[in-house]
């Protein structure tokens, strides 16, 4: 299976559990401790938040290092306090992911801007947002249908997940941000 099926599987799985980098947010969380002019300026590594205030991945994670995500978005297995939030089991998951499993999707039509939640903020065309949103209830009547009915999967129930990995393997970083 390809990494982005997968990624999007875990972000299924796994959302509200998820951070991202300033760019990826509507503005600074409220309660934030980093000034504003550190944030803008370049740093060597992303600052993450998690919606509430900023947050770090743990040194024990694989993206720990990670300088340039290709996209500003991750998922998190969990979320501890030592000295800061850190998250651990971090994996870097692309617009496309968020759009089709996260939470309520707001389109600002006339800013070319998508929210999640919020607090999440994709820049996309507006028929882009709306497309996913029409995509994502067709994805919701086929999960719908196969839990009352397991054993059938229309041919219609077949195309929807057929477009829906395709777009997901797809995927280039340079459609949102």
């Amino acid at each position: 299976m390809h990494s982005a099926v997968i990624k999007s599987i875990l972000c299924a799985g796994l959302y509200p559990n998820v951070a991202a980098a300033i760019e990826g947010t509507i503005g600074l969380p409220p309660g934030s401790n980093t000034p504003p002019s550190k944030i803008m300026s370049t740093a060597d590594w992303p600052l993450w938040f998690d919606g509430k205030r900023e947050v770090h991945i743990h040194p024990s994670s694989l993206n720990h290092n990670i300088k340039d995500p290709e996209y500003p978005f991750l998922v998190f297995l969990e979320k501890v306090e030592t000295s800061k939030v850190f998250l651990r089991g971090t994996s870097i998951i692309s617009p496309y992911s968020l759009l089709l499993f996260g939470g309520s999707i707001s389109v600002q039509h006339q800013m070319g801007v998508v929210v999640i939640d919020g607090w999440l903020k994709l820049t996309a065309p507006a028929q882009i947002a709306v497309l996913f949103k029409e995509l994502r209830s067709a994805l919701h009547a086929v999960l719908k249908d196969l839990i009352r009915k397991p054993e059938v999967m229309t041919v219609s129930s077949k195309e929807v997940v057929k477009t829906i990995i395709k777009l997901l393997v797809e995927e280039k970083a340079s459609h949102f941000s």
